[in-house]
C-alpha cells in the first residue's frame, strides 16, 4: 500500500512554536493572550504591514528554527506500524525553495530534510522511509500531480484545498487531518488525531505494533504481550520478554484532545517518590514522549474489591507520607493537580462547567434528572457552602503551605495487593499539588471505592490528624464535602458525553460495552449520590 502524507502541521507540529518565534522576533508582546496558530495569525494581519509580518513569521518557523518542531501526536506511532507492516510511505509537501522576506535565504527544503533525519525517518530500523519518497513542490497543483503520478493509496493532509484540486486524483482515498466539520466535505474522510488515522487504514493496534514500540524503550526480547482490561483512558500492556523480565507499558491518551502531559507527569512522580523512599509505587523503567507510552515495573498481584482495616491503613500512610514529603520539598518543581480545587470558586466553577456539557442533551430521563433533581439540589447546597466563606475567602486560592501532593484519583481503584497483603498504588498522570480536602472528599465519594461507613469515618478521623497544621481544613471539608458528592454524581453522568463512549470503548476495546446499559446504570448512581447529598445538606442549618 502506498501511503502519501503531507508534512507541515501534518507530521511536523509548530503549535507552541509559531508563539515561541513570534515573541523571539518581537512580532507580539508577552502581554498577548491569544492561543494556536490561526489566532496568532489572525491577530498579526490585523497589524500594519501584518501580511507580511506573517509571511516573514512562516519562512522563520520553517527555516531558522525549523529544529525545534516537534512530531505531531501519534504520528511516530503511526510511521512506525506502516514500517512494520511494509507500507511505501512518501512525503509530498507543497513548499517552496526559500521563506518570503528571509534576507539569510535558508532553505526550508534542506531544512525539512535535516529535521527529518534527526528524527530517523530515513533510519531502516526506526521508521524506514526512503529519503527518495520525499518531494517538495513549488505550487499545490505541482504537489496533486505527485500524488496522481505515485497512485497513492491514501493521502493525508491537512488543507482542504489539496482535495479540491480539480485534478487530485479520484482513486486515492482523502483524509483530512484536523478538528473540521465532516459533513462540509464530501468523499474526505475527516479525523483529528493520528490515532483515528491509524486505526482507519491500519486498524486495530496489534502485539507487533507494542513489540515495536516496546523495543524503542528496551533490548531484552519480547516473548509475550497481554492487553490489561479496566484501565480507564489509558491503555495497558503486560509485555514479558525471553528471559523472564515483565514490565507494565503504558499509551497515554491522545495529547490532542487531552493536552495534559500525563506520560512526563506520571514517570517523573514515580521517579520522585522511590527518590524520597516512598517505595509502594511502581519503578519508572523508561519513557518515549514521541510514541506517548512508559514502561514501568510490573506489579504482580489482586484487585482490592473489598477493602478492610488493614487496606485503609496502608492507604492513610500513603497519605501521610506524602504530606510529610510535601512539607520538605522545593514547591515549583511540581505542577498543580489535574482539576485541582484550590478556591471554592474553582470547585463551583468546575461543577457548572460539567452541568453545562450535561445540559445540551438529547437524552429525556437525563434532563428530567438534571432539572427535577440535581439543580434543586445544587442551589441548596451551593447557598449553604458559600454561606460560610467570605467573598475574599472564595476567591484566593489556598495558600501553599496548606497545599499537599496528591495523586488526584487516589484510591483503592487505583492499587494492586500482593500475595503479602501489602498494597501498590497506581495511576499518578493526575499528580501535583491540591487542597487536601480534595484528597479527602474524593476518597470518600468515589464510585469505584466501596467503603463502609465504619472504613469511611476512620478514613475522614485520620485526614483530620494528618492535616490538623491547617486550622481551616476541617470547617473546609465540612462546608465543600456536599459539593464534591454533587460533583461526583456529574463525573458519573460523564456516559452522556458525546465522546466519552467511544473513548471508553476504544481504552478497553471491550464487545461487551453496551452504551444504552451504561447510561442507564449511571443515571441511577447519579439519583443515589443525589439522595445522599440531599440527606448531608438537611442536617446543615445556617448559623
Amino acid at each position: 500500500m502506498k501511503i502519501g502524507i503531507d508534512f507541515d502541521n501534518t507530521i511536523a507540529s509548530y503549535d507552541t512554536l509559531f508563539h515561541e518565534v513570534a515573541l523571539r522576533e518581537n512580532f507580539i508582546s508577552r502581554r498577548w493572550s491569544g492561543c494556536g496558530k490561526t489566532e496568532l495569525r489572525n491577530y498579526l494581519r490585523t497589524q500594519p504591514d501584518g501580511e507580511k509580518t506573517w509571511m516573514k513569521l512562516q519562512g522563520l518557523v520553517y527555516g531558522k528554527y525549523m529544529h525545534l518542531a516537534k512530531l505531531m501526536p501519534n504520528v511516530a506511532n503511526f510511521l512506525l506500524s506502516c514500517n512494520v507492516r511494509n507500507h511505501e510511505l512518501f512525503i509530498i509537501s507543497h513548499k517552496t525553495e526559500y521563506g518570503h522576506y528571509d534576507p539569510e535565504q535558508i532553505s526550508l527544503r534542506k531544512k525539512a530534510l535535516k529535521w527529518m533525519d534527526a528524527n530517523r525517518f530515513f533510519d531502516l530500523e526506526y521508521f524506514g522511509i526512503d529519503k527518495r519518497n520525499v518531494f517538495f513542490a513549488d505550487t499545490r497543483e505541482e504537489k496533486v500531480e505527485k500524488i496522481s503520478n505515485i497512485k497513492c493509496n491514501w493521502f493525508i493532509d491537512d488543507l482542504p484545498e489539496v482535495f479540491e484540486e480539480p485534478l487530485f486524483p479520484l482513486e486515492t482515498n482523502k483524509i483530512l487531518f484536523g478538528s473540521y466539520e465532516p459533513l462540509i466535505f464530501s468523499k474526505i474522510t475527516v479525523l483529528n488525531s493520528w490515532e483515528k488515522i491509524s486505526k482507519n487504514i491500519l486498524g486495530h493496534t496489534t502485539d507487533k505494533d507494542i513489540s515495536t514500540w516496546a523495543n524503542r524503550m528496551m533490548e531484552k526480547p519480547i516473548h509475550h504481550i497481554k492487553k490489561i482490561a479496566g484501565r480507564g483512558n489509558s491503555k495497558v500492556y503486560k509485555i514479558e520478554t525471553t528471559s523472564g523480565d515483565a514490565y507494565a507499558l503504558k499509551q497515554y491518551p491522545n495529547m490532542v484532545t487531552d493536552k495534559r502531559p500525563r506520560l512526563t507527569t506520571e514517570f517523573n512522580t514515580l521517579q520522585l517518590l522511590h527518590q524520597h523512599n516512598i517505595t509502594h509505587v511502581p519503578k519508572s523503567i523508561e519513557k518515549s514522549e514521541e510514541l506517548n507510552i512508559g514502561l514501568y515495573e510490573w506489579i504482580d498481584g489482586k484487585n482490592v474489591v473489598q477493602p478492610n482495616l488493614d487496606d485503609l491503613e496502608q492507604a492513610i500512610a500513603f497519605v501521610k507520607q506524602l504530606h510529610a514529603l510535601s512539607q520538605n520539598i522545593d514547591k515549583n518543581n511540581i505542577n498543580i493537580a489535574s482539576e485541582c480545587c484550590l478556591s471554592v470558586d474553582e470547585l463551583v466553577n468546575q461543577i457548572d462547567n460539567r452541568l453545562l456539557k450535561l445540559e445540551n442533551n438529547s437524552f429525556q430521563e437525563l434532563s428530567t434528572f438534571i432539572e427535577t433533581v440535581f439543580k434543586p439540589l445544587w442551589t441548596e447546597a451551593k447557598d449553604k457552602s458559600l454561606f460560610y466563606w467570605s467573598i475574599e475567602d472564595r476567591e484566593n486560592l489556598l495558600p501553599v503551605e496548606k497545599q499537599t501532593l496528591s495523586p488526584s484519583d487516589f484510591g483503592f481503584h487505583n492499587s494492586i495487593k500482593m500475595d503479602d497483603g501489602s498494597l501498590t498504588f497506581l495511576d499518578f498522570d493526575y499528580f501535583g499539588w491540591d487542597d487536601p480536602v480534595k484528597l479527602t472528599a474524593d476518597f470518600i465519594w468515589h464510585p469505584a471505592m466501596n467503603l463502609n461507613k465504619n472504613l469511611k469515618d476512620i478514613w475522614q478521623k485520620a485526614m483530620l490528624k494528618i492535616f490538623n497544621d491547617d486550622k481551616s481544613f476541617e470547617d473546609r471539608l465540612n462546608a465543600t464535602m456536599p459539593l464534591y458528592g454533587l460533583r461526583w454524581a456529574l463525573i458519573i453522568l460523564n456516559e452522556f458525553l458525546p465522546e466519552f463512549p467511544a473513548r471508553r470503548k476504544e481504552a478497553g476495546e471491550s464487545k461487551s460495552y453496551e452504551i444504552k446499559k451504561a447510561r442507564q446504570i449511571q443515571l441511577v448512581k447519579a439519583h443515589t449520590y443525589c439522595e445522599k447529598v440531599k440527606t448531608m445538606v438537611s442536617q446543615v442549618a445556617f448559623a
